[in-house]
């Protein structure tokens, strides 16, 4: 599970359609500023029901250099619900509902399980939960403005503590709908990269997608973080 944990931590991503807004010629040349960034990806998300997308990821060591690569699909339905079936290398479910996150290995038969305390969202993956919560990592890095053309804006974080769960991350969001399509996240022990792709929106996702149950033949192991 060292490569779960890996993967970062925090809540879930959900945006949604912006609409137009028509400028002058010199108002549509100025860059946007982070923080206009941070309003749009707010506004946008807070319009959608659920959202799927696919999921291509690598992971390199920073000690062994050894590179891994994981593909999968997400599906996330407001407020607080997500479901990751990762098919490469292995098969595996991350199930978040609430303050529940549950990851299960069916070949391994394992479960590992974390529940935050009321009131709390659980903890996913840093790479689903950028989006939603943009403006907490804002708030605990410093962030640059890297690029902003026609078609999206990319976004540096450096954190600047050494319990933000990450170094240095790289954020890149498309202006048709903001929505994050790729990132690459710095630690001291790896750097991970994630493309999204074939995003699909308000599809009528139903909540026992999300709900998961242990088999009765499967250890489970509580306080893991993924």
């Amino acid at each position: 599970m060292r490569t779960m944990r890996e993967m970062g931590r925090s809540a879930l991503l959900v945006l949604s359609f912006v609409l137009p807004v028509s400028l002058s010629a010199d108002e549509a040349k100025k860059p946007l500023t982070v923080e206009e960034i941070s309003e749009k990806v707010d506004a946008a998300q807070s319009g959608v029901k659920d959202a799927q997308m696919d999921l291509k990821m690598e992971m390199k060591d920073a000690l062994s250099g050894q590179v891994q690569r994981i593909k999968g699909q997400v599906k996330i339905k407001n407020p607080d619900k997500v479901f990751v079936h990762y098919n490469e290398p292995i098969d595996q479910d991350l199930y978040v509902s609430g303050p529940l996150a549950q990851m299960y290995q069916p070949a391994q038969k394992m479960v590992y399980r974390r529940e935050n305390k009321t009131g709390e969202e659980a903890q996913t993956p840093l790479y689903v939960g950028v989006g939603k919560e943009l403006k907490r990592y804002m708030g605990i890095s410093k962030v640059t403005l890297l690029e902003d053309s026609d078609q999206q804006v990319r976004l540096l974080f450096k954190a600047k503590s050494d319990d933000a769960g990450f170094d240095e991350m790289k954020v890149t969001l498309r202006k048709s709908d903001w929505w994050p399509t790729r990132m690459e996240v710095t630690t001291p022990s790896a750097t991970t990269r994630a493309e999204f792709t074939r995003f699909r929106f308000d599809q009528g996702l139903k909540d026992g997608l999300f709900q998961f149950t242990p088999p009765k033949d499967v250890e489970v192991v509580d306080g893991a973080v993924f």
